[in-house]
């Protein structure tokens, strides 16, 4: 989808100009998991629900993370495949028009708040918007009652195929070195979401476990 491709550079794009002014910095040796830039990968599942069924589907993403002493910003892009089906209204007839929809990515960022340690672990939690985006949307059936009906209907899936969301998490990290190891847990709230794909009963939920790599000091003095 050429709209997700677009804010995913924008993101980079972001990202990089935050680079610039700290890139002497970003030089220097890493003393510690704080005050620190964080690149990382990781996969995982994604737990969704629409009129229809519930769906689990694998998911991949990347994120970048700068932390502070007791905070961080995290931003990431992920995609979660799968095939499943949901439901928009028809027209005239506002009956529920089945539609086959296929992978979501979501592109977001999030505030992270540490709380005390644990040994090597890092525990926190997160709140955070994400960009959601159903990456196609096909209806079923090629009846309609007039040609008004079936473009009413692309229309309605057209807009339902994305939306933005507010989510909330909590995980750990562990520092390694360079390395840290993490998991994640994602709730997101999608229940009766009428205006989007996945409008089913409950909630989104999102496991992820990955690693990070502190590739730098972030700042050549703590705030």
């Amino acid at each position: 989808m050429r709209s997700f491709r677009v804010i995913v550079l924008a993101l980079a794009a972001s990202a990089a100009v935050g680079l610039v002014p700290s890139a002497a910095a970003a030089q220097q040796p890493a003393t510690g998991w704080q005050d620190s830039w964080f690149w990382g990968a990781y996969g995982g599942q994604t737990s969704f629900a629409t009129a229809i069924a519930r769906t689990n589907a694998p998911t991949i993403g990347v994120d970048w993370v700068i932390t502070r002493s007791r905070y961080a910003l995290n931003v990431f892009a992920e995609q979660s495949y799968f095939n499943a089906v949901s439901t928009v209204p028809d027209f005239p007839t506002s009956a529920p028009r089945r539609v086959d929809i296929t992978d979501m990515r979501r592109v977001g960022f999030a505030a992270m708040i540490f709380t005390p340690e644990l040994r090597q672990l890092k525990p926190y939690l997160g709140l955070g918007w994400s960009f959601n985006f159903i990456k196609e949307g096909t209806p079923e059936g090629s009846f309609y009652a007039t040609p008004a009906a079936r473009d009413s209907v692309l229309q309605r899936i057209n807009n339902a195929r994305s939306i933005g969301k507010f989510f909330g998490s909590l995980g750990f990290m562990a520092s390694y070195g360079k390395f840290a190891p993490f998991a994640q847990y994602t709730i997101m709230p999608t229940k009766g979401s009428g205006d989007w794909m996945v409008n089913g009963e409950g909630f989104t939920s999102i496991w992820t476990a990955g690693i990070r790599y502190n590739v730098g000091s972030s700042i050549s003095k703590k705030w």
